[in-house]
């Protein structure tokens, strides 16, 4: 009766635990925690796109860097010592993960900005014989006045221009407009300040009949660098070009200024206020004649002096926070995807995979997702009971995990991970399979490559913003982790038998399942009302990703040379947490930021068509073309096969049917249907 636990896996068992146990409890709630740290969306999108993608050199450098360094370690450990020799495998990948527990701490450390909506105060505009000033509110939220250095140009949109008597306090400036201004029928022009008069413009009767409005004389005149702007109602906006000065700061550096801020013009500027209209405004002698204008959308207008003049409060620097961020996030993630790279290809070298034989990938993943179903509620109702510093249990939980799973690989020296050039053989000693005779299928590699990405892209596209649409349909933190719970749970046993179910369903058969799993998992959330129906799609995420990662694990674990284990067990990372989360995290991310969970909606739904009309299209190309071409009849097995096989008490009924791969299916690696 065959052993339902390998005891010598059982430490191996306790490190996947505790890798995914730490991965649950930080995962989910990353894109709340960016965030919170005061990165606006359109940030944390950019960061969920690059880190991915930077994050791939990882896998890409240490997977590569073991098989080269493993090489002729084997004969040095030799059969006698298979555990020493895989020291090096092991001193890697606690350090991947000790690395990665230190960095996503750091993001703790990420220094903390906030920016409220910008306020648009009211703006005024009056000019006298010495000069003209645009007056705004001051910003409550500091009490300061925008400030710059040196002169700012550009144009001020203007309307309802009248006549009246300033004072000191501009109390009449501030008063409201009247119904009734100061207006003309003529079109604006420009004028010389020589040339500049205070006589009404002769017109004829036709032109009056013309316009249909009482002409009226002497309309304001604004004068600015020796040209003079008139101000007509019939034209309702006068862009005025000028060039303001800042309010100096007070001498004690306080920062209260008055109610208002008055910038004034850098250069020479004036109005024209006629005699005859002065004594229609006011009989007194100390009357001081000025011209008020209505600004009109002094923010919005374009090339408008005040256009980045509005009320902001900023706390801290939201640069230095996006860029910290930023690089901590990118060197954060390198380190988990190096370790699923190298764990991967741990489970595929203990579990003794030969060609007598089916290895236990598959359970070693489903004891390791037991972690992935627990702990992720456990650390978001942790987070809901620190409402001041939500995400620091999370994060601290990670590191524990990741830190109890490093000790375990550095002390366990009896953990099966001898090099592959030892242990391709059986277990008697017969080789199996020369290594010579192992091809190297580039082109079917490239495939599986492209079709793993294009899944990872999915995937990416419902979780890298997941936590937004959970949040915007009202649930909690602790609901957000057991989303990652409700896809976990279901995983477990489908693992614990996945090398028998993807050999009895074989591999292109699991990716167009997945696809097709895809389309349904989209076409829900598109119609998503609440957090009930998320959940009831998360669930079907055993069929698109766990089926899918033991398959793409165990698919490359035939198709690339044993001396290339590493190598070959980094490109299904590369593939569907590297470029697919990256390309899923930018379509996710094309959403609009006014009506967010209404764009969502739009997005799932096109991703919903694309998955499956992808299926439809794979499993015609599949099964009408390339299976029946690359059908080949059942041959004998190799004479040293036969051997090895009465060696071991094995059985044979005379025929061999090779691996099913997109090649030519001649690949004798094993016996399972890919």
């Amino acid at each position: 009766m065959k052993q339902l636990v390998n005891k010598n896996l059982i430490t191996l068992k306790c490190v996947l635990f505790c890798f995914l146990s730490g991965i649950g409890c930080i995962f989910p709630f990353l894109p709340l925690h960016m965030l919170s740290v005061g990165l606006d969306k359109g940030e944390a999108r950019l960061i969920s796109a690059v880190a991915p993608c930077i994050a791939l050199l990882g896998p890409a450098v240490l997977g590569p860097l073991i098989d080269k360094l493993s090489v002729g370690r084997g004969s040095t450990g030799g059969a006698t010592n298979p555990s020493g020799s895989g020291r090096l495998l092991r001193v890697i990948t606690a350090a991947c993960l000790i690395l990665s527990a230190i960095f996503y701490t750091l993001l703790l450390a990420v220094p903390y900005t906030e920016r409220h909506e910008a306020r648009r105060p009211e703006v005024l505009f009056m000019c006298d014989e010495d000069s003209a000033y645009v007056m705004q509110e001051v910003c409550k939220e500091d009490m300061r006045c925008n400030r710059w250095s040196g002169e700012k140009s550009g144009v001020l949109a203007v309307t309802a221009c009248e006549y009246g008597c300033a004072d000191e306090n501009m109390t009449w400036v501030k008063q409201p407009f009247t119904t009734t201004s100061t207006t003309t029928t003529l079109s604006p022009m420009y004028l010389s300040v020589a040339n500049a008069t205070t006589s009404a413009p002769e017109v004829t009767e036709d032109d009056e009949v013309r316009h249909a409005m009482p002409f009226e004389v002497n309309p304001p005149h604004f004068c600015y660098n020796g040209q003079c702007l008139v101000y007509m109602q019939h034209q309702a906006r006068l862009r005025v070009p000028l060039s303001l000065i800042a309010p100096e700061l007070p001498e004690d550096n306080s920062t209260s200024d008055s109610d208002w801020c008055t910038y004034r013009t850098a250069g020479p500027s004036k109005c024209q206020v006629p005699p005859n209209r002065l004594a229609e405004v006011s009989e007194s002698d100390d009357c001081r004649p000025a011209v008020r204008c209505q600004v009109l959308d002094p923010y919005d207008e374009p090339d408008g002096v005040l256009a980045d003049a509005e009320c902001r409060l900023i706390i801290g620097d939201p640069s230095y926070t996006f860029w910290t961020y930023l690089i901590i996030r990118i060197l954060s993630d390198i380190w988990p995807t190096a370790g699923l790279a190298l764990l991967g290809t741990a489970c595929v070298i203990a579990t003794r995979e030969t060609s007598l034989g089916r290895g236990d990938v598959g359970r070693q993943l489903a004891f390791g997702t037991i972690g992935l179903a627990i702990f992720p509620p456990l650390a978001g109702l942790a987070a809901e009971q620190m409402p001041d510093t939500p995400f620091l249990i999370p994060f601290v939980l990670h590191a524990v995990f990741m830190f109890i799973g490093a000790l375990i690989l550095l002390f366990d020296s009896h953990m099966p991970l001898s090099t592959p050039e030892w242990w391709w053989h059986t277990a008697t000693g017969v080789l199996a399979m020369p290594m010579n005779t192992v091809r190297r299928y580039g082109a079917e590699t490239a495939a599986v490559f492209a079709v793993v990405a294009l899944l990872g892209t999915l995937w990416s596209g419902i979780d890298a913003y997941l936590p937004w649409t959970v949040q915007e349909l009202n649930g909690t933190v602790t609901e957000m982790g057991l989303t990652l719970t409700a896809g976990a749970l279901p995983a477990v046993p489908a693992l614990w038998w996945a090398e028998a179910l993807v050999d009895y369903i074989g591999h292109s058969n699991v990716f167009i399942m997945a696809f097709t799993f895809y389309g349904i998992r989209y076409t829900g959330l598109a119609y998503s009302t609440d957090y009930t129906w998320v959940v009831v799609c998360e669930i079907l995420e055993v069929f698109t990703l766990s089926l899918v990662w033991v398959t793409a694990v165990l698919y490359f674990r035939h198709l690339v040379p044993r001396k290339y284990t590493a190598t070959g067990q980094a490109l299904p990372v590369i593939a569907h947490f590297c470029i697919g989360r990256c390309i899923g995290a930018i379509i996710g991310g094309m959403v609009s930021l006014q009506q967010p969970l209404q764009a969502v909606r739009m997005v799932y739904r096109s991703m919903g068509v694309v998955a499956l009309v992808v299926a439809a299209v794979y499993l015609g190309l599949y099964h009408l073309l390339l299976a029946p071409r690359c059908a080949a009849p059942a041959v004998s097995p190799p004479h040293h096969l036969l051997q090895g096989l009465n060696r071991t008490n094995g059985t044979t009924n005379g025929t061999y049917s090779p691996m099913r791969v997109y090649h030519e299916e001649r690949s004798r690696k094993g016996h399972f249907r890919y």
